[in-house]
C-alpha cells in the first residue's frame, strides 16, 4: 500500500489542511486550494502519451531479398533493346539510350503494390516555369546558374509515401497564471492566481503524410505539403508512363514515430489555442487516445531538379498536384560584397548629405 501526501500545484511543497478556512494551505508559498479543486486535479493525473500508447493497424510488409538487396537489377528496352540497370526500389524510369518510358516489372507488386496514387497535375512546363520564377529578381544569383540545360534536369517522381488516418480522443492540463500588480505604500505588490486548466476534445487525421523513401529529405518532402488525399486514384501502372517511380524502402512501423509527433503537435496547437484570457500558460501533459487507424501506401507527384554548383549539391521541389516550389539557391560573393559595399557606400553618402543640411539649417 502507498502513503499518500498532498503536494502543492505551485510550489511542489507538502499541504496541510486549514481548520479555520477548511481548505488545504502551503506552508511555503502561502496559497491555498478547495479540497474540490484537488480532487479534480487527481482526476486528471493521467500518463503523458508516449508512442508505446500510440498504435497502428499495419499493412503487411514483405522484405527485400538478399539478391534484390545487394544487387542491381536487369531490364531489357522494349523498345531499343538495350539493358537498363536499376535499384531495386526503382518503378519507373526512362532508357538512357533511346529515352523511351519504361516501367519496369514486378518492382510494385505484392505487399509493394501501392493502394493507390495522386497523379500529375502540374506539368513539366509549369514546373520549369516555377522554377525561373523562384530564381528572378536574385541580384546575388551567380552568373551562369540559371541555364536552359539545368532546367531540362528537372524530373517527374513519384515518391512513396504512407498515409496516416486516425481519429483522436485527447487530453491536455495547462499551468496557468494572473498576475495583478497594486501600490500598496511604498511597495509595488504583485499578486499571481495560480489555475490548472483542463481541455479534451475529439479530431480526425485524414491525411497525414510521412515520406517512405531513404532517398529524399523527410523535411523537404514536409515542406511541399499538402497533398490533396482526396484526389488518390486506384493505383493503375500507365500512371507512371513518362514519370520516374520509387517504391519504399522505408516500413509504416519506421514512419510511425513521426506520424505519432505530428500527431501530437497538431492536437497540443489546436487545444492551446482555446486557452486564452491568462498572463502564461504552461503545457503540462497531453494525452492522445487514437482509434480507427488505417495506414496506406500511396505514391505522390514531385518535380525534382538536383544540381551541382561549387561541388555544393542544390535541390528544388515542387508539389506535383498543387505547385507548391521550394529549394534554396546559391550566393555569388563577389556579387555579395559588392552589394554590401555599395550599401555601405550608400549609406555613408547619405549620412553625409543629412548632416551637411542640418549643419546649413543651424539645427547642429
Amino acid at each position: 500500500m502507498e502513503a499518500t501526501s498532498y503536494r502543492c500545484p505551485c510550489c511542489g511543497a507538502s499541504l496541510i489542511f486549514g481548520a479555520d478556512n477548511q481548505e488545504m494551505y502551503c506552508d511555503s508559498c502561502e496559497n491555498t486550494f478547495p479540497l474540490e479543486s484537488l480532487e479534480q486535479m487527481a482526476q486528471l493525473n493521467f500518463e503523458e502519451t508516449t508512442d508505446e500508447n500510440m498504435h497502428w493497424d499495419m499493412p503487411a510488409e514483405d522484405t527485400l531479398s538478399g539478391e534484390e538487396a545487394s544487387h542491381l537489377q536487369a531490364f531489357r528496352c522494349s523498345t531499343c533493346g538495350a539493358e537498363i540497370l536499376a535499384d531495386p526500389e526503382i518503378a519507373a524510369t526512362e532508357c538512357i539510350y533511346c529515352g523511351n518510358p519504361t516501367i519496369l516489372p514486378g518492382v510494385l507488386e505484392g505487399a509493394y503494390k501501392p493502394d493507390g496514387v495522386i497523379p500529375f497535375q502540374k506539368t513539366k512546363e509549369e514546373a520549369q516555369e516555377a522554377f525561373k520564377n523562384h530564381c528572378k529578381g536574385k541580384k546575388l544569383l551567380p552568373t551562369g546558374f540559371y541555364t536552359d540545360a539545368r532546367l531540362e534536369k528537372i524530373t517527374g517522381v513519384y515518391v512513396p509515401f504512407w498515409l496516416f488516418r486516425c481519429e483522436t480522443e485527447s487530453d491536455m492540463t495547462f499551468n496557468a497564471t494572473r498576475s495583478v500588480t497594486t501600490r500598496e505604500g511604498n511597495y509595488m505588490v504583485t499578486r499571481t492566481s495560480h489555475y490548472l486548466i483542463h481541455r479534451g476534445g475529439h479530431m480526425n487525421f485524414d491525411q497525414l503524410p510521412v515520406d517512405g523513401s531513404k532517398k529524399m529529405d523527410d523535411t523537404m518532402m514536409e515542406s511541399i505539403e499538402p497533398f490533396d488525399a482526396k484526389k488518390v486514384q486506384d493505383f493503375q501502372i500507365a500512371y507512371l508512363s513518362g514519370y520516374q517511380a520509387q517504391r519504399h524502402d522505408v516500413t509504416a512501423e519506421e514512419c510511425a514515430p513521426r506520424a505519432n509527433e505530428r500527431i501530437r503537435q497538431s492536437v497540443q496547437s489546436v487545444i492551446r489555442n482555446t486557452v486564452t484570457g491568462y498572463h502564461t500558460v504552461t503545457p503540462a501533459r497531453t494525452h492522445v487516445n487514437m482509434y480507427n487507424t488505417q495506414v496506406q501506401q500511396i505514391l505522390m507527384p514531385v518535380w525534382l531538379l538536383n544540381t551541382r554548383w561549387k561541388d555544393q549539391v542544390y535541390t528544388f521541389a515542387m508539389n506535383g498536384q498543387t505547385g507548391r516550389f521550394i529549394g534554396d539557391l546559391p550566393t555569388d560573393k563577389g556579387k555579395f560584397w559588392k552589394w554590401l559595399l555599395g550599401l555601405t557606400a550608400g549609406i555613408g553618402i547619405g549620412g553625409c548629405v543629412l548632416i551637411y543640411i542640418l549643419l546649413s539649417m543651424g539645427v547642429i
